[in-house]
């Protein structure tokens, strides 16, 4: 979290909705300094019309798949509903792979933790190691890895591309 706190500089936000599965997560063994993003992001936003209310329900309707949960893509939904809605310029960070399709459409740009993490070793806040440390805790976790890492080289491929 301390990277994340360098790489947005106070200038993040974020939605009730994903703060309220960060604190889910911080329950879990491992997972406890989610907490942390408190204070790195503020004070949540919430949705605050009923036109972003069904933005939200409309998108994360368009994110699900059959059988998922009607929390699951909440927080995205929310996130790009907010951001469409109130006209907020930035950049959304998720690795939720439907997302991007639908960000595009409401000119929203999309990176992913991998992404921040790249950006984060080639402006030297970190160094390869560290990255690659944070990636394999990412892979215990079931948070995934970049496309076509698999082991130390071709991570340092990735990094470098």
């Amino acid at each position: 979290m301390d990277l994340l706190a360098k790489l947005i500089k106070g200038n993040g936000t974020w939605c009730a909705s994903v703060a309220a599965e960060c604190d889910q997560s911080a329950r879990h063994p491992g997972l406890e300094s989610m907490a942390d993003a408190h204070d790195i992001f503020g004070e949540p936003l919430r949705p605050e019309t009923p036109s972003e209310l069904t933005m939200t329900q409309t998108l994360r309707t368009r994110l699900a798949r059959p059988g998922e949960g009607h929390l699951r893509h909440l927080g995205e939904a929310e996130t790009l509903a907010i951001m469409a809605s109130r006209s907020l310029r930035g950049i959304f960070v998720t690795d939720d792979k439907a997302v991007p399709v639908v960000a595009r459409e409401q000119g929203i740009q999309v990176v992913t933790t991998f992404d921040l993490l790249r950006l984060a070793c080639r402006t030297g806040m970190t160094d390869a190691d560290t990255v690659w440390s944070y990636l394999q805790r990412l892979r215990q976790q079931r948070r995934g890895t970049p496309p076509a890492v698999f082991d130390r080289p071709s991570f340092d491929k990735w990094l470098s591309a």
